[in-house]
């Protein structure tokens, strides 16, 4: 969960340390039903498990954001909801800026992020990213998406690259577009492999987090996805409009989207 001061003026928020206190998960499944939250029992004997608990600090903190500043809290999903695998949820979040003085008042996600719950290895596993075959699954451009800058962030690259058309999608960038478009053909698949290598370093920042903004169909093998990011270099955050061109590969199941170009803004 983020909260974003997109005002002129200084914003001060005071979120509580107590079990989440100020902050409320709704997670819905895809028929609609909201899942209950576990009992707190549960939640206490997984919190002794799983978590180190610091002894610094108050459970009330004043926290200060400047314009464009953003507060970010991690929740673990899977520590409070029973989910059963297989299944595709819908979260609504709800922040309390100050719930002890004003807990009427309340700011709800501006987005409502989905995740499939799948199980591996005999065990639950909360992903971010519907793990999917797209031949097989015909995944939407948007879901493409989902899974190409999901991998991204978790570094797994043989999971980023199949995503990409990598003959166009090289022409995003100048610096190996001359280079393989001069090339024979049988040079080629070495400049990729130095592409790949390229991508890996992450040079603009590590993905820190993304919202898919729009969803364009501009023909029946072509779309466009528009997607803010937020990297981070160092200490430094860096916010961009991505947007990512998609075509309809075609192969012996029909053709699957793949990510053939990419044209990215600054955003300040």
């Amino acid at each position: 969960m983020s909260i974003t001061n997109t005002g002129e003026e200084v914003v001060r928020i005071f979120p509580s340390g107590r079990d989440l206190e100020s902050y409320r998960i709704v997670v819905r499944d895809e028929d609609g039903n909201q899942i209950p939250e576990k009992d707190e029992e549960k939640r206490t004997e997984s919190k002794r498990r799983n978590m180190i608990q610091s002894l610094e600090g108050k459970e009330i903190k004043e926290i200060i954001l400047h314009k464009d500043e953003v507060f970010s809290k991690e929740i673990d999903l899977n520590s409070r909801f029973d989910l059963n695998p297989g299944k595709k949820y819908f979260v609504t979040a709800y922040f309390h800026p100050n719930v002890h003085e004003m807990p009427a008042l309340f700011i709800r996600s501006r987005n409502q992020p989905y995740f499939f719950y799948e199980e591996k290895h005999n065990e639950p596993v909360l992903s971010s990213i519907p793990e999917k075959d797209p031949s097989v699954d015909g995944l939407e451009p948007e879901e493409v998406i989902h899974l190409f800058l999901g991998s991204e962030k978790k570094k797994n690259w043989v999971h980023h690259f199949k995503w990409i058309y990598f003959p166009e999608y090289v022409q995003s960038y100048d610096q190996y577009a001359e280079e393989y478009n001069r090339a024979e053909e049988s040079e080629r698949d070495f400049l990729l492999e130095n592409f790949k290598r390229y991508l890996t370093e992450s040079r603009a920042g590590i993905l820190n987090s993304y919202r898919i903004l729009n969803t364009e169909s501009v023909s029946p093998g072509l779309a466009k996805v528009t997607v803010f990011v937020e990297r981070r270099l160092n200490r430094l955050r860096a916010k961009y409009e991505y947007t990512y061109t998609l075509r309809k590969v075609p192969d012996e199941q029909g053709g699957f989207w793949k990510v053939s170009n990419l044209v990215a803004k600054v955003k300040k």
